[in-house]
């Protein structure tokens, strides 16, 4: 592993000048580190940092055409803004500060086509961000669950073909896990989500191989969440090669295998409650 002090010196130098502004490998990713570390330790410097980094991430969005996708784009940016506002980061209303992405959100789940169904690059990273607003907005924004409703039928239709690709599976069968958690959707839904498993890339997951843009703690961690499986004594073993490996291929940045997953690894493993992160991936 990289030491701690390696993670906050390379992001610090090098956090503000990232040129994506995304979650996955950019500074909304590299913001949420800097918020659980300003949060864990107790110094506000970090908190600032966090802070300077999401004002950047707001000037790049505004002045420029930025893709929907949640691994580089409005989705992912918008579901790590609903997470810091839903984790107290920032004391601020949600529906405040994401209305302009609640806008766009609702306007490309009715208008605007998407290539293939996964979460990084697909219609189930909209689904996400939408996921996560409904949660948080209940039923005050009508047009939250009308577009995440759209965006719905739009995949159980594809369902309904057998249009689903094996690689898009996992992602598609997770979206409805967590709609089906929302009391609303529930009954409505859950049919879909049994449909999901009866794939049996979902009823046998290889779990060396299911979600394959993960590293691999944060894999089994979503496995264990999404599949019901125990899989504490390999997540135990990961832990121990995590410490033992000096990690030397760190290429970006970022939230999902960059500088700033790294760094909230090392939280994690000073603080095992503190996971909640993983769930953005």
């Amino acid at each position: 592993m990289k030491s701690l002090e390696d993670v906050i010196h390379t992001l610090i130098l090098n956090g503000t000048l990232t040129e994506q502004a995304g979650l996955y490998y950019g500074k909304t990713g590299i913001a949420i580190f800097f918020f659980h570390y300003a949060r864990q330790t107790g110094n506000e410097i970090f908190l600032d940092y966090a802070m300077d980094l999401i004002e950047e991430v707001q000037k790049q969005i505004s002045n420029k055409k930025v893709s929907l996708r949640y691994d580089a784009g409005l989705a992912g940016i918008g579901a790590g803004f609903a997470y810091i506002l839903q984790n107290g980061f920032i004391e601020a209303e949600d529906d405040d500060c994401l209305i302009d992405f609640d806008k766009r959100m609702c306007y490309a789940a009715k208008y605007e086509q998407y290539p293939c169904m996964n979460l990084p690059e697909g219609l189930t990273g909209l689904g996400r961000y939408l996921i996560y607003r409904v949660h948080s907005s209940g039923q005050k924004n009508k047009d939250l669950h009308e577009a995440l409703t759209y965006i719905t039928n739009e995949i159980t239709k594809k369902i309904h073909q057998n249009c689903i690709l094996e690689n898009e599976q996992p992602d598609v069968y997770r979206f409805f896990h967590d709609l089906t958690k929302l009391p609303e959707y529930k009954n409505v839904y859950s049919v879909y989500l049994q449909k999901c498993l009866e794939w049996k890339s979902i009823s046998e997951p290889d779990i060396q191989k299911i979600f394959p843009y993960m590293g691999n703690l944060q894999r089994l961690y979503i496995c264990q969440k999404y599949f019901n499986m125990n899989l504490s004594e390999k997540i135990e073993n990961e832990w121990k090669k995590w410490y033992e490996t000096d990690n030397s291929i760190l290429t970006d940045n970022g939230f999902l295998n960059g500088w700033a997953a790294e760094g909230l690894l090392h939280l994690t493993f000073i603080d095992k409650l503190n996971e909640p992160w993983i769930n953005l991936l």
